[in-house]
């Protein structure tokens, strides 16, 4: 009897550890899914947050900062699409605003950048989205071709990238720069590049900005009357320049009408007058106000414009404002604007 009671209290001891065991082993699950799904939280709070910041860096153009930012998120979390994305953005726009600080060259940047745009070709579906990416390689190329480097051909990524979406803005617009870059003879070349670009309505600003930013690089018989027949589209597009685009044109109404040259007609005419004068009032207007020490330069390229444009007698009563404030025998502008008064009188 002693044995059998002795055997049923080790049973019940047996039992009451499996019972324990048990009871331990769910709450170290439960404290294991618990501790993981509060980790998966804090990743994701984490993952949010740095995207959050990289999304104000971006927005400031604090191209190193965000690019740090997302490597951080990386690390977090390696796979993540939205970091992969985030970084494919960045390289695309990075790239497209990039600047070399003195003493550093475009590779610093671009070799960073390379690795994250050749991924995501890989991951991405033909289509707009593989060829702006494609577009971008081919422009890191042709940016280290300004440090030195001549072994990176930019065209096949062009090519591809046209391959996938016809009329690609970025390969377009990019392979126009490149044509035009160090060979200004070669406007008619490029042209067509940029139209296609444009032809593609999408990203019209980018496509614009690097067309005027080559052209002013550029300057002589081919290059200017381009820049007035690109600066009249965007006045119909209603776009905008910023204040070194429209002190640079300026300059080219200097070089091309305050010195009467064999190309001046041409350039005057290179768009129908009407609109020439139109464009100038657009580019200089209220521009001139703000540049006193411009005024009666603007006054008599105005003039000349005007008589361009049969507007006989406003451009004879600028010519007439110029040489008021002109003393006599003082340059290109008061016997350019005495001889228009001349011509304008006869009649």
């Amino acid at each position: 009897m002693k044995k059998e009671r002795a055997g049923g209290k080790f049973s019940q001891v047996i039992r009451w550890v499996g019972y324990l065991t048990a009871i331990f082993s769910l709450c170290a699950t439960v404290f294991g899914v618990a501790k993981y799904v509060y980790g998966r939280a804090e990743t994701r709070k984490n993952l949010t947050a740095l995207l959050a910041m990289e999304a104000e860096q971006l927005k400031s153009h604090d191209y190193p900062s965000a690019w740090q930012t997302l490597e951080k998120a990386s690390k977090l979390k390696p796979d993540s699409a939205r970091v992969r994305d985030a970084q494919e953005i960045l390289a695309m726009e990075w790239l497209d605003n990039i600047h070399r600080p003195e003493g550093q060259r475009f590779s610093d940047v671009t070799q960073e950048l390379e690795p994250v745009l050749t991924r995501a070709v890989a991951a991405a579906k033909p289509g707009p989205r593989q060829a702006d990416l494609r577009a971008h390689i081919g422009w890191a190329y042709f940016l280290e071709s300004q440090d030195g480097r001549f072994d990176l051909d930019p065209t096949g990524p062009y090519r591809e990238a046209i391959a996938e979406d016809p009329n690609s803005p970025y390969a377009e617009a990019m392979w126009g720069y490149l044509t035009l870059s160090n060979h200004c003879y070669r406007v008619k070349e490029a042209a067509p590049h940029f139209a296609a670009a444009l032809a593609s309505q999408r990203e019209g600003e980018f496509v614009r900005r690097l067309q005027m930013a080559v052209l002013l690089d550029c300057e002589g018989e081919d290059a200017d009357p381009e820049v007035i027949r690109v600066v009249n589209a965007m006045r119909k597009e209603q776009r905008t320049l910023g204040e070194y685009e429209r002190s640079h044109i300026f300059g080219i109404y200097y070089s091309e009408v305050m010195h009467e040259t064999a190309n001046t007609a041409a350039f005057l005419n290179a768009v129908p007058p009407a609109e020439h004068l139109a464009t100038f009032r657009w580019l200089f207007d209220k521009w001139g106000a703000d540049n006193s020490s411009n005024q009666w330069s603007r006054d008599y390229y105005l003039a000349r414009l005007q008589e361009a444009a049969g507007q006989r007698d406003e451009a004879l009563a600028n010519y007439k404002l110029v040489l008021s404030h002109t003393p006599p025998h003082s340059g290109d502008r008061w016997q350019g604007a005495d001889a228009g008064v001349k011509r304008l009188s006869k009649h």
